[in-house]
């Protein structure tokens, strides 16, 4: 009843277009790359395009989408695809209700991965730490930020390039770091993340770095879209106490 065919996003650009329109919030780059990063397959019915699937690292569904018209058949599509490609996993955000509701269907087991947050309405106390000591990373920084940040992010030194990190310093005292990296899915929108020096932590200067990044974002038109996983207590008050919400989650689900 279903054939599936090798294929792109862009080979899918109608069915895309209405994924992103269905979704009720958005989601961080985290969860971009993975989608960004699988293989893609059109859905075939009877000869008719009705949809496309993503599956990451051969095992994980991170897309799954069928039109309207072939909607009632849906269920049934998505079995076969978990049985013929032998799916043993989905990445699925909670603003992404169809997909959801058919990965809870078929679950096994659901493991909370990451929150998603967005800007809330109020009123933030200031950074502890003002914008004027955060500046644009250099390759003078390169050495240090590898020794201090560890494995934080990957491709330091064309990240600097890009002029992606910031480092944040006082008195010449290196006390963190911030990340801003352009959304892909996300148009418009700017993904953020920070690391604090494990010396000088619990004084602000991962809130400060947030803010200022929020600053930078908003400066270069953009939205920031920061994340942290589900665990990370720290970063999830961090990110409120900054003005952040997240009614967002992403699911692990096992089937």
């Amino acid at each position: 009843m279903f054939a599936y065919k090798k294929s792109t996003l862009r080979g899918n650009k109608h069915f895309w277009d209405s994924y992103l329109e269905s979704l009720t919030s958005r989601y961080d780059n985290f969860l971009e790359e993975h989608i960004l990063t699988s293989e893609i397959y059109s859905i075939y019915m009877e000869d008719e395009h009705i949809g496309y699937f993503g599956v990451f690292n051969k095992e994980m569904l991170t897309q799954f989408f069928i039109s309207k018209s072939a909607f009632k058949f849906v269920q049934q599509a998505f079995q076969e695809v978990l049985n013929v490609f032998e799916i043993q996993s989905a990445f699925v955000p909670t603003c992404d209700e169809s997909f959801l509701s058919l990965c809870l269907d078929k679950h096994s087991k659901v493991h909370l991965q990451a929150y998603f947050f967005e800007e809330a309405e109020e009123k933030v106390r200031e950074p502890e730490f003002p914008r004027d000591l955060m500046k644009v990373a250099t390759l003078d920084d390169l050495q240090e930020i590898v020794a201090i940040t560890g494995d934080f992010v990957d491709n330091h030194e064309q990240r600097i390039k890009d002029q992606q990190l910031y480092v944040l310093r006082e008195n010449n005292e290196f006390l963190g770091m911030g990340l801003i990296e352009d959304n892909v899915i996300m148009k418009n929108c700017q993904a953020t993340g920070m690391f604090t020096n494990e010396k000088h932590r619990q004084k602000g200067i991962g809130r400060s770095i947030i803010l200022n990044l929020k600053q930078i974002c908003h400066e270069n038109g953009k939205t920031p879209l920061p994340g942290c996983w589900y665990y990370n207590e720290n970063s999830k008050r961090t990110l409120e106490s900054s003005g952040y919400i997240s009614k967002t989650r992403l699911l692990r689900i096992d089937f």
